[in-house]
């Protein structure tokens, strides 16, 4: 497959790198100095070797006409994505994608003629190294465009997960960055929130996930917990969701029962491969 990639930045040079392992990748830039700067650090970040021939750097938007799948990775500003796609869609009838983070991607398909072939991929960052692209889908997105997405993403090797409109990673940094704000606030020392996340919560989100790591606490704990919560400070964060009773009042309570959010064959080898995965992460770390 043949990938225009729209901007010279970091994440666009990064974003053609994990292309072009599997792929030939012509990034574009307007700006001719950015382009050489751009060469010059693909060759650092990666061993040329490993992509050599695969990109080729132009200022032509043209040459998208021979491309089959577009991916922009412009300044994160809705006049400047859009200007560009409007641009680009003209001349290509290639799916067309936005790296956009923060922007919903329902306000720049609007902006287009062709938005049935265009939805967000998140890459995150550095691209060529972390494992996750989000597919967000526009209420416009072509289901037949988000299945070859998905199937190009899967290709090159990545770790898929589809939202709609808006990324499910900066919804996650959101809730956590503002919570974080408030502690400090509060009086709370930064170093005491980041030990949190570093030395308790990090480690197990990144072994299990926040809601695969309930399992192991029980769902029934984490609902009662949660209405005590809502009712002694009566904030809607607190509130017991309509999932979450529904499966305390199934009895699947998580590991304890061998079904939660996930299933298990039973308690003690489940809990046995918990405390392993958390050692040999605490030693990779060096915390234990």
């Amino acid at each position: 497959m043949r990938v225009f990639i729209v901007g010279a930045g970091l994440m666009g040079q990064g974003i053609a790198i994990d292309v072009a392992r599997k792929n030939d990748v012509v990034l574009y830039d307007v700006n001719k100095q950015a382009l050489k700067n751009a060469e010059k650090m693909v060759g650092e970040m990666t061993d040329r070797a490993e992509i050599e021939g695969n990109i080729s750097f132009t200022h032509d938007i043209k040459d998208v006409k021979s491309c089959d799948l577009v991916i922009e990775a412009v300044f994160e500003n809705l006049d400047v994505k859009a200007d560009v796609l409007r641009k680009i869609e003209g001349l290509t009838d290639a799916p067309m994608c936005s790296n956009t983070s923060v922007i919903c991607v329902d306000d720049i398909a609007e902006r287009l003629e062709y938005r049935e072939r265009f939805l967000g991929v998140h890459w995150m960052n550095p691209p060529h190294v972390m494992p996750l692209v989000e597919i967000v889908l526009s209420k416009y997105t072509n289901e037949k465009i988000a299945k070859f997405v998905k199937s190009f993403l899967k290709e090159v090797g990545k770790e898929v997960v589809f939202c709609r409109n808006q990324s499910l990673v900066n919804r996650f940094n959101a809730a956590v960055l503002t919570e974080a704000s408030r502690m400090v606030s509060e009086g709370v020392g930064f170093e005491d929130i980041d030990k949190v996340w570093k030395c308790h919560l990090g480690i197990l989100y990144t072994l299990f996930g926040p809601l695969g790591n309930i399992d192991y606490i029980g769902l029934d704990v984490v609902y009662y917990a949660s209405l005590y919560l809502y009712q002694r400070f009566g904030d809607e964060k607190f509130r017991p969701s309509d999932w979450l009773a529904e499966k305390v009042n199934n009895g699947e309570l998580g590991v304890k029962t061998g079904k939660g959010i996930y299933k298990y064959p039973d308690f003690e080898t489940a809990y046995l491969e918990r405390v392993e995965k958390v050692e040999k992460l605490l030693r990779f770390l060096g915390l234990k």
